[in-house]
């Protein structure tokens, strides 16, 4: 669903009244055979590939200091620039604008990205401080965001002295991004180096239903002792403060002079404590030991025999998993377990058939169907890729603490990949999870309606006997939907499908002039 490319062309396509470039139609007789079989199967409209006039959608740089205004793109591109209501900083643009090569896409100030990818992160509600995992994260467009949203609403806090100047950047709030292809783990490192992102994300290649990293604890650490030794100081202050009352005031200004000296000798500490934390090697290890035991002493601390230094805990002997990518501050995260190490926010844009991604399909068009047939539409691939969704969709909901926000989303149009994979999974953790409603008109672009979840489906699930025969749970669409229980299964049937029905977003070409795409935000309560 990420997309960061500006789509090619046919070069003699035709011309629109302004004299831009039209994209070329799309006749449905050009889909091949098997194609349309599938479209049939999971009743999907053709005529969604007829909508080939889609605009394009760039997110501003949230950055003040590497952004641009949208007059300012708009004089630039030389075409009409219009906010998209609702979406912070996107905008639309005429589908056939180019970005590579213009200044504000060389610059960095504005991004090329799905309008769905877009919906998807700001379903996540980001907060200050949260600690958000992407699992499939490559090409990283989302990746990207999700960072720069960490960047630029206050989860990086300056601490500053009473002169007012700048002793640390304070980082508490961080993005892992999990994909299990290193080419595209590539792209995702690149696109965080260009935007200058790199320091608040770390990327794994691993396979995202069974990957088990939790969020950078080694972060904690460092909060921890900083705070504590602030507060110690400050019940220190007072203390001093009261009995020097009883005293003269010489007493007073001595007592004054040697907190600021504690004080001054504190930041000192905590300078030279982030200076040594984004070095590596032996002689930094020990540099960051000392720093981190003259913070513990300031504090009155004893030192415990499990602190992590750089990521290295005595009491630990489980094998930590060596990231992809990593800035310095993370890359030797102990990678500590428990439910306090969970995930605030996790987002899970699931692998799928990508047929609701109009680009892809005129991509293929060019590029020939054999290709298309091998990526996509090869049986094997279909028959497990419902249980791969499963299997993606479960662990990200492991990983995330109790509270916390999944996002699942797809470009896919099939319920097979989308209403039945949610409602398989609301029967599986029954009374763990609920479906948060999403603002299905805030943002001002009409939905497509939501598919009723297969009965058999759901009936398994829930552990319900079925009367009807059902094809097996891989496969896209069950054979038969002739599931029947008794009256009270029956309600809960109906409940659980009408919920799936009501709280889950569509999106399609034809009701919403947007590529395909389906989204669910799910709440974890236990």
């Amino acid at each position: 669903m990420d997309s960061d490319d500006d789509i090619e062309y046919p070069l003699d396509a035709s011309l629109q009244s302004d004299g831009a470039p039209r994209r070329p139609s799309f006749s449905l007789d050009n889909l091949p055979a098997e194609f349309v079989a599938f479209l049939t199967k999971n009743e999907i409209d053709p005529a969604i590939y007829t909508v080939t006039d889609l605009p394009r959608y760039v997110r501003f740089n949230p950055d003040p200091h590497h952004t641009i205004t949208p007059e300012a793109l708009e004089h630039e591109l030389g075409t009409k620039v219009e906010p998209v209501p609702g979406l912070e900083a996107f905008c639309r643009l005429s589908g056939h604008v180019k970005l590579r090569n213009t200044q504000a896409y060389i610059d960095g100030r504005i991004f090329g990205m799905d309008l769905s990818s877009g919906i998807a992160v700001y379903a996540l509600d980001v907060q200050p401080g949260d600690h958000v995992l992407d699992i499939c994260c490559a090409p990283g467009a989302k990746l990207c965001m999700i960072a720069g949203l960490l960047t630029n609403s206050g989860h990086v806090r300056s601490d500053r002295n009473r002169e007012g100047n700048q002793l640390r950047m304070d980082l508490t709030g961080t993005v892992t991004g999990v994909d299990i292809s290193v080419h595209r783990l590539s792209t995702c490192r690149s696109l965080l180096k260009r935007h200058r992102l790199q320091q608040y994300a770390r990327l794994f290649q691993a396979d995202g239903t069974t990957f088990g990293v939790m969020r950078p604890s080694a972060i904690d650490t460092i909060h921890a002792r900083i705070m504590s030794g602030k507060e110690s100081r400050k019940q220190g202050r007072q203390s001093e403060r009261k009995r020097s009352l009883s005293e003269d005031g010489v007493v007073e200004q001595e007592s004054d002079m040697r907190i600021e000296q504690e004080d001054a000798s504190a930041h000192e500490a905590l300078n030279q404590f982030h200076k040594d934390y984004t070095k590596d090697g032996e002689t930094s290890v020990k540099r960051q030991k000392a720093t981190l035991e003259a913070l513990s002493a300031m504090s009155g601390q004893v030192q415990e025999e499990s602190t992590t230094y750089n990521g290295a805990d005595a009491n630990s002997s489980s094998e930590k998993m060596v990231p992809f990518y990593a800035p310095k501050i993370l890359r030797n995260d102990p990678q500590l377990q428990g439910e306090g190490y969970k995930y605030d926010k996790v987002i899970v844009d699931a692998e799928c058939t990508h047929d609701g991604s109009i680009a892809h399909i005129l991509k293929y068009e060019s590029w020939g169907w054999d290709s298309f047939h091998k990526n996509f539409m090869a049986q094997d691939r279909l028959d497990s890729l419902a249980d791969l969704q499963r299997g993606l969709l479960l662990n990200g909901f492991r990983l995330t603490k109790s509270g916390g926000i999944v996002v699942y989303s797809t470009c896919s149009l099939s319920r097979a990949q989308n209403e039945d994979v949610v409602a398989w999974f609301l029967a599986k953790v029954r009374g763990r999870a609920v479906l948060e409603p999403l603002p299905k008109h805030a943002l001002g672009i009409p939905t497509a309606n939501c598919k009723r979840p297969c009965r058999s489906i759901v009936a398994n699930a829930l552990g319900l006997k079925s009367n009807g025969a059902s094809a097996s749970p891989g496969s896209e669409v069950p054979a038969l939907e002739e599931w029947h229980g008794s009256a009270e299964q029956e309600a809960e049937m109906k409940q659980l499908q009408d919920h799936v029905m009501n709280l889950c977003l569509r999106y399609d070409p034809i009701a919403s002039h947007t590529s395909g795409f389906f989204l669910a935000r799910i709440r974890k309560i236990a």
